[in-house]
């Protein structure tokens, strides 16, 4: 055995590897938040239709992460096991989300050509998107190794990615997406376009900046101890994995608490636009305002961690997400408050109906921003107890299959979000007015189902037994002294 050589990390090493994550924002976060829209409200694809399509995306991406887990661990390459995935793969990654939104006028004959061209372009996006996601979280594991700054890395990481959200996807709402002339701006294919394009060009320049403020980093990987390459040592290091009793555990609950999130981020748009009825500067500020909660949380959970360790930690983040949302349906569901409801304070009507929802619904994204990047923090603690009993880093697949939780979670939310549009009877096509009932069946999914959904995950997580005492001791136990890299 060997030990794992603890290297300190500055906050600014931190931020820099950190700038990568706004590409990560813009495409996922673009992609979650306009890709159903774009496809049902301005293109006419079925809701189901346009759920599989994407569906199929997140779990190809998901199918794909642990190889490409397994292929970084094992590349020897003279300019590391990282960084030219992070380069090429993010570059592709960049361009294949434009054409997500620039569809060629020969598929725009009918639904069912959009539909399987959302199907080929997501599933080359989403290949594109695993190339440069895996070998970059990888690449966190490695350049801090920290218990403490783990999460600290992490949390910057889910700061920077929300920074992005809010210049992004929020304030898409305000530039892309303003109602002009009585016409819904959701339904106009050329506002997504424009906002596509827009994405797709920061995207490609945080890739490059984020490749060429990490190269320190980079090592030759030509003589780097690893497990055996191909379909053995794939399989090999997927059966490690999969029955590490620690892992098993996070990536368990993982998926279960991100199932409940990406149901509620998915379906948030039509609470926003028909049930709360916002307008465009409402809708960024509801937007914005969940970023902003989720990017608290992220810095917030330092502390948190440092007070109750990380297993409490996320348990709390669950508890704070879960509650501020039913909070919401009790308010609003049996007509407590109704949307665009106001008060009068010496003659100055408040928005007293908008004000409670951008207070409950960010602190909804408060407890994920707890409890994300502490989650993958508990991976690079566990990846780092395999490295010390067997002395292989492997912490590209590791990160993998933490990733691949993540998307198979939020491949069957995307599944389910266009079930739950066509099972609470939501109708296709823009000029399409939806009734009340189902406008409130669907407020009743976002702010009720998918919360419950996030708590059946804490008897999960309370099974997990890695904490910083835990490591501390297995790291005395390995035979090599420690070597600090400072």
């Amino acid at each position: 055995m060997s030990k794992t050589n603890l290297r300190e990390c500055s906050t600014t090493e931190m931020v820099a590897y950190s700038s990568g994550q706004c590409a990560n924002s813009l495409i996922f976060n673009g992609l979650l938040g306009f890709a159903m829209l774009y496809y049902t409200d301005a293109l006419g694809v079925s809701h189901l239709l346009a759920g599989l399509a994407l569906s199929l995306g997140v779990f190809w991406d998901a199918a794909l992460d642990p190889i490409m887990g397994h292929i970084s661990d094992t590349t020897r390459c003279r300019y590391g096991r990282r960084h030219p995935f992070i380069l090429i793969g993010g570059l592709i990654m960049a361009v294949s989300f434009y054409f997500m939104w620039a569809i060629p006028d020969i598929f725009k004959t009918n639904t069912t050509l959009i539909f399987w061209y959302l199907v080929a372009v997501s599933l080359f996006l989403r290949t594109a998107y695993a190339a440069y996601s895996i070998p970059y979280g990888a690449l966190g594991f490695e350049i801090c190794t920290d218990y403490m700054a783990r999460t600290k890395l992490q949390g910057i990481g889910t700061v920077m990615n929300m920074a992005a959200n809010l210049c992004g996807p929020a304030l898409a709402w305000m530039i892309f997406f303003q109602n002009e002339n009585g016409v819904r701006a959701t339904n106009v294919p050329d506002n997504f376009v424009h906002m596509g394009t827009v994405f797709a060009i920061a995207s490609g320049a945080c890739v490059l900046l984020v490749f060429f403020l990490t190269l320190k980093y980079m090592q030759d990987s030509r003589q780097m101890l690893s497990s055996g390459k191909g379909l053995k040592g794939f399989v090999v290091d997927l059966k490690e994995i999969v029955t590490d009793i620690y892992s098993r555990w996070v990536f368990a609950y993982t998926f279960v608490v991100i199932m409940g999130v990406a149901l509620v981020s998915s379906l948030q748009m039509y609470v926003y636009e028909h049930f709360m009825q916002f307008s465009g500067t409402e809708k960024t500020i509801a937007h914005g305002g969940s970023m902003v909660g989720m990017a608290l949380g992220s810095l917030l959970a330092v502390k948190f961690v440092k007070r109750w360790d990380k297993k409490k930690t996320v348990i709390l983040g669950c508890l704070i997400n879960v509650v501020c949302h039913l909070t919401l349906a009790v308010l609003f569901l049996p007509g407590l408050l109704k949307p665009g409801q106001t008060i009068t304070v010496s003659h100055i009507h408040v928005p007293i109906a908008f004000i409670i929802f951008v207070i409950f619904h960010p602190m909804y994204y408060f407890g994920a921003g707890v409890l994300m990047p502490v989650a993958t923090s508990m991976v690079a603690d566990i990846s780092e107890i395999h490295q010390l009993k067997s002395g292989i880093n492997k912490d590209g697949t590791y990160s993998a299959m933490f990733v691949f939780a993540v998307k198979c979670s939020m491949s069957l939310a995307l599944l389910f979000s266009g079930y739950c549009l066509k099972l609470v009877g939501f109708a296709t096509g823009k000029d399409m007015v939806q009734s009340p009932v189902v406008i409130w069946r669907l407020c009743a999914i976002v702010l009720i189902v998918g919360p419950l959904i996030s708590i059946t995950a804490l008897p999960l997580i309370a099974k997990y037994r890695v904490s910083k005492g835990l490591l501390e001791q297995l790291r005395k136990e390995s035979d090599e002294p420690v070597a600090s890299l400072t």
